[in-house]
């Protein structure tokens, strides 16, 4: 069972407001910090910051002396830790505010802040503080850093949406500030810490797996595939971070690490980058999963501050840039320098900012303004003929990469895909747009735009035109799908005719002629002394020949009966009607052209009413039956109603049946058998007029 964080704020709210400004203040006191730490660290003669991540062994004599071994200035060596803090710093505080502007939740202030708490005062920075600021001033820091380290990892418990996952982590979340609270009154009861040793850092060890394991389970078990996207960069840096810590105090690193010499000094200087690497890729996944999937909505502040923060770079190195240029070329003179400056910037500045919002657009938003490149590209991914379903995978695709949506939705018939795969749709504002041809709705097309974003007129004409091509899309793979069956299914009637006229002439006609052959050699062999045998085996024959042209001329009207090119559609059917012994049947025809039909058109015709009948004389004790045929403008209609018993739920399975909607499909027709109220069936075909 999990249970989400629950905090007094309501967006929109006084206490919101009062929240998110105390955010604010919070996150930039703390960058205000770090950069004032900064300055403290550079006058810092006795390496306080650069020594605090090094093994407690190391002190300031040892580390000048080993760098001087070395060859390395001092300088060099504080340099590259004040870079390392930097890196983690900078991504943090990236990602504090983008957590303070995105969707409103109290869970994402708390984050921020101790983001922002973290990479600022959770480092090195806190023991510079603590050489400027003395005993007293140094606890207040190092009670800050000890609070940036409990505040930030619970969070990952949380993360992303404010709940304990699995549930028991609640409890292992009340592990960090037991340890903090032992680290401070310990050494009040005489215990002297020491941060090298197994006793202490094997708990804390502990305790950060399941942190990793809580990240990980979440990501596994109850992560949507839109979530996975989001904060598998967190799992990512938890994971990095925990077998950085594991080699780190389980491998032999640990004692060459405290060996004062060139080779630990080398070893650390690894494992700290290592670590502050990890320290930053946290934030950073957070920030990229707020920029890229979306974790919390801020893509137009985010929109605004990439043009604006471009802009403001580049005025200030153009303006250092041609100023400097200008003193060498105009010497002497110090307005033609700034004036320069200024004409060109004021100059290439428009430009430049529209094509830099063009650029961010597109990072943000996608490509919504590209509307013709993105029709094009689309019609050119779907120019290929696919399944429907394949079409539908295209368009949801291409629509939520091109235009950056955090959820898209086709349904056909009964097939829905969504991207990204497996998503469920978000809390956002929901668009539906038709998928449609000739008028003709064939399924829809579903997008959910974020929270603080939504279409404009223009994206919604661009989504349209987009659903209109993939309904014609969707209409030419679902016609081609049928003409494939259809193509399928004539190769199998085929096979299965070829089959039966194999069987008749091999099974009848075969050992029919052969008897014939022998009976006619024996009566040639009983001419000259017993001609009467003779004459009474050719008797037989001549018998057996008559049957044997009976079976021809049957086979002949299986393939296409004689009476269709002899007497037409309307004789054909009235002469075979007359055949059927009971069942008195009556013939109408209405305008039939004078043009003939299609021989495909009229054997099919001809082989539903015959079926029709033979169902209505054999199955359905039917005694009178009518027949009409109606030649329409683009299709024959063939009717056939008797007043028998009436077709039953499961006859329509049977062969007859079966037969004649495939004779129908074949054409590209339509056959339907019901039931009359009354008593009763009709068989009513519609059969387009190919051309001949």
């Amino acid at each position: 069972m999990t249970a989400a964080v629950r905090l007094p704020l309501a967006a929109g709210s006084s206490w919101w407001r009062a929240g998110r400004a105390a955010a604010y203040v919070l996150v930039t006191a703390c960058a205000l910090a770090f950069v004032g730490g900064l300055v403290l660290w550079a006058g810092d003669t006795h390496l306080a910051a650069t020594r605090w991540g090094l093994p407690s062994s190391w002190a300031e004599a040892d580390l000048r002396r080993v760098t001087g071994d070395a060859g390395v200035p001092i300088g060099v060596v504080s340099t590259y830790s004040m870079l390392l803090e930097t890196i983690a710093a900078t991504a943090g505080i990236v990602a504090a505010v983008l957590l303070v502007r995105g969707a409103r939740s109290a869970f994402r202030l708390y984050l921020a802040v101790a983001l922002a708490l973290w990479v600022t005062l959770g480092g090195a920075m806190a023991a510079t503080y603590q050489a400027a600021l003395g005993p007293m001033g140094g606890d207040v820091v190092l009670a800050l850093q000890g609070l940036g380290w409990l505040a930030v990892f619970p969070a990952a418990y949380l993360f992303p949406d404010g709940r304990f996952v699995p549930g028991w982590t609640r409890w292992a979340a009340l592990s960090w500030p037991a340890y903090l609270m032992i680290q401070l009154v310990a050494p009040q009861l005489g215990y002297e810490s020491n941060p090298e040793s197994l006793i202490e850092t094997l708990p804390l060890l502990v305790m950060f797996g399941s942190v990793l394991y809580a990240a990980v389970h979440r990501y596994r078990a109850v992560s949507t595939p839109e979530q996975r996207l989001q904060t598998r960069g967190v799992v990512a840096a938890l994971a990095l971070w925990f077998v950085v810590a594991l080699v780190t105090i389980a491998t032999p690193l640990r004692d060459l690490r405290a060996d004062e010499t060139v080779a630990g000094l080398a070893t650390n200087g690894v494992v700290l980058l290592a670590s502050y690497l990890a320290a930053a890729l946290l934030p950073a996944s957070i920030a990229v999963a707020v920029l890229r999937y979306r974790l919390y909505e801020v893509d137009v502040w985010v929109n605004r501050a990439l043009v604006y923060a471009a802009l403001t770079s580049f005025v200030a190195l153009a303006y250092a840039a041609l100023t400097a240029l200008a003193s060498v070329v105009w010497r002497g003179d110090d307005l033609a320098g700034p004036l320069a400056a200024t004409v060109v910037i004021a100059v290439l500045l428009h430009p430049l900012r529209v094509r830099l919002q063009r650029w961010v657009d597109r990072f943000v938003y996608g490509r919504r303004r590209e509307r013709y490149d993105v029709l094009a590209d689309l019609g050119r991914q779907l120019e290929a003929v696919a399944p429907p379903d394949q079409v539908l995978r295209t368009l949801v695709r291409e629509v939520g990469l091109t235009l950056k949506l955090p959820y898209v939705a086709a349904t056909y018939a009964t097939v829905t895909v969504v991207h990204p795969e497996g998503a469920t749709a978000p809390s956002g504002r929901e668009h539906v747009f038709p998928l449609r041809w000739q008028g003709q709705d064939l399924g829809i097309l579903t997008v959910v735009v974020g929270q603080g974003d939504d279409l404009t007129a223009a994206d919604c004409d661009l989504l349209d035109g987009l659903a209109r091509q993939a309904g014609a899309a969707v209409r030419a793979a679902t016609l081609n799908d049928a003409l494939r069956k259809s193509r399928e299914r004539i190769l199998v009637a085929r096979e299965d005719e070829r089959r039966r006229l194999q069987r008749d002439l091999h099974d009848g006609l075969g050992p029919t002629l052969a008897s014939l052959y022998q009976r006619v050699d024996a009566a040639r062999s009983l001419v000259d002394h017993n001609p009467a045998a003779a004459v009474e085996l050719l008797a037989d024959v001549g018998e057996q020949t008559r049957a044997v042209i009976g079976d021809i001329r049957g086979l002949v009207r299986e393939l296409r009966p004689p009476e269709l090119d002899e007497l037409g559609l309307a004789g054909a059917v009235e002469a075979a009607a007359s055949r059927f012994d009971g069942l008195t049947v009556s013939v109408t025809m209405f305008d039939l052209s004078p043009e003939p039909l299609p021989p495909v058109v009229e054997i099919a015709a001809y082989r539903i009413t015959m079926e029709g009948l033979t169902n209505a004389a054999r199955h359905g004790g039917a005694r009178t039956a009518t027949v009409d045929v109606r030649a329409e403008e683009s299709a024959l209609v063939v009717s056939v109603t008797d007043d028998g018993r009436g077709v039953a739920a499961t006859d329509h399975a049977g062969t007859g049946f079966r037969s004649m909607r495939e004779r129908a499909d074949e054409l590209g027709g339509t056959c339907e058998v019901v039931a009359l109220p009354g008593g009763g069936t009709q068989v009513r075909a519609v059969l387009p007029r190919l051309t001949t």
